[in-house]
């Protein structure tokens, strides 16, 4: 994708085959051209479903640093005017981004990053497609210790905040919102690294939490695994409420084995490991 400053077309920015799964499909925005207000950072939505392409504006300003953590975004009415869409799809992007945990919204205040932008260029310069293996090894070393920690630790509003979390991911998955859908998974699994109740270990999940978002998104054009990956995090999360930290760490392990095909499916699960809860 070829991205232009208006006041100079020779400022350009490339990026090889930007992929972003949406409602149904997969789009690939590695053709076409951008133009960029310098004085917001923001440009009119022209391009693409509307909410994919706020979506884009608003993590590309954050990844770049010009919203730094803990700064206020602009009020509503102010991003309906800026990107010329409507309330609903401000605050549908918004609400995704709150999900997978890069916004807040503060009752009475407004909306704040919440993402730490310090170093986030040079870590997402790792996080593309050419490197999913590196982001897996990374993601298997955190989610795996994670899950055992968490089983060891989690306090009953954990399991709370987990299960809801978890139930909303299934919801998105079975009305076939697939941006929801992987901004809900990444909530779950980080409900489930903060449960481990370290903050040093929730600041580095969260930093590589875009790059499971890219992942994440590609990983989904293969419907056929849906409800085994379902039945896996069902299994994680009845570990972590028991506090089995083996299994925990078992069934996470297994999951992301199961989505790298070195691990058959879910169907090997037995039915008594998913209890009810």
């Amino acid at each position: 994708m070829l991205v232009f400053t208006q006041d100079s077309p020779y400022n350009v920015q490339y990026s090889t085959t930007n992929i972003r799964c949406f409602d149904q499909y997969v789009k690939y925005s590695n053709k076409g051209v951008r133009f960029i207000s310098n004085q917001t950072g923001l440009k009119a939505v022209q391009r693409r479903k509307l909410v994919d392409e706020v979506l884009d504006q608003l993590m590309g300003l954050i990844q770049s640093g010009q919203y730094k953590k803990d700064e206020k975004l602009p009020p509503e009415p102010e991003l309906m005017k800026l990107l010329s869409v409507g309330r609903s799809t401000v605050r549908e992007a918004v609400k995704i981004l709150v999900h997978a945990g890069f916004l807040e919204v503060r009752q009475g205040d407004g909306t704040y990053v919440k993402m730490p932008s310090i170093g986030f260029q040079s870590v997402q310069a790792t996080l593309i497609p050419q490197n999913f293996e590196q982001v897996l090894e990374v993601r298997r070393m955190l989610e795996i210790e994670a899950a055992g920690l968490a089983a060891a630790r989690r306090t009953d509003a954990d399991i709370g905040i987990m299960r809801s979390r978890l139930d909303l991911r299934n919801e998105y998955l079975d009305k076939g919102r697939y941006a929801e859908y992987v901004a809900a998974d990444i909530s779950f699994h980080m409900a489930v690294v903060e449960a481990c109740h370290n903050d040093v270990f929730s600041a580095m999940y969260k930093v590589i939490a875009d790059g499971l978002r890219e992942m994440l998104s590609q990983l989904i054009l293969d419907t056929r695994g849906y409800e085994d990956n379902t039945i896996y995090h069902e299994a994680i999360y009845m570990a972590i409420k028991a506090g089995d930290s083996d299994g925990a760490k078992r069934y996470t392990a297994q999951n992301l084995d199961a989505l790298t095909g070195k691990h058959g499916s879910g169907r090997g699960l037995k039915q008594e490991d998913l209890t009810a809860n």
